[in-house]
């Protein structure tokens, strides 16, 4: 089997902690930076969440932690395909810390196996390089 045992991502990002905040929780929107896909749910420790696209859930699982705007850590049951959605859930934790130029934001998943594995390994770079170039593309005061 393949382990992410973590998968990373670090990245800086000129934008405030709070900024990348709202982008990451932000609910109800159509994410850009993630294939147009939605986040529902509230977010608070204990609360269920979803991330879907055309109504379909891609990603759910549970909010182990939310300490805004520093770290939020969710359970992530990969949903996207019959494959990835037999397998067992893992984690998902982001941590966001101010830098002088704006923050960095890491990105750590663990426990996946499999196919699911494998995919969160690919496609993480992508997704969290594509946040940071909407961020920065789109500067607010």
């Amino acid at each position: 089997m393949t382990d992410t045992s973590a998968t990373m991502y670090r990245t800086r990002i000129a934008c405030s902690p709070a900024r990348l905040w709202d982008e990451l929780t932000t609910t109800g929107v159509p994410r850009r930076w993630m294939y147009g896909s939605v986040l529902t749910g509230s977010l608070t420790e204990g609360s269920h969440y979803a991330i879907s696209h055309d109504g379909e859930d891609l990603i759910s699982g549970t909010v182990l932690a939310a300490e805004p705007p520093v770290r939020l850590a969710l359970t992530f049951n990969p949903q996207w395909n019959g494959t990835v959605a037999a397998e067992a859930p893992g984690v998902l934790e982001y941590t966001v810390e101010q830098t002088a130029e704006g923050c960095e934001l890491s990105v750590r998943i663990t426990g996946l196996y499999g196919a699911s594995a494998v995919s969160v390994d690919h496609d993480t770079p992508g997704i969290y390089a594509g946040l940071k170039a909407m961020l920065e593309s789109f500067p607010v005061a």
